[in-house]
């Protein structure tokens, strides 16, 4: 389970990166405003990278888990 700081950073991360900032702009942001990564850490521009690929990933699994598949049976049979 990801903390609501941690969905506020990323959110924060993803509009800056939308808006057209790169990483390493993303990351002096982060470390000038004082915000820290949840290991205590400054931010780097592969932090920034690896945090946006991660949610990406996070998200991919979650739409898989929650899909649901029809069911299928062919040729069932009962011997004896």
């Amino acid at each position: 389970q990801l903390t609501k700081r941690q969905i506020a950073i990323h959110k924060l991360i993803q509009f800056m990166h939308r808006d057209g900032m790169g990483y390493r702009k993303i990351s002096d942001f982060l470390n000038r405003s004082g915000i820290k990564t949840h290991t205590k850490k400054p931010w780097s521009n592969s932090k920034v990278h690896s945090n946006l690929k991660r949610m990406q990933e996070r998200d991919r699994r979650i739409a898989l888990r929650n899909r649901t598949y029809q069911s299928k049976v062919l040729e069932f049979r009962i011997r004896e």
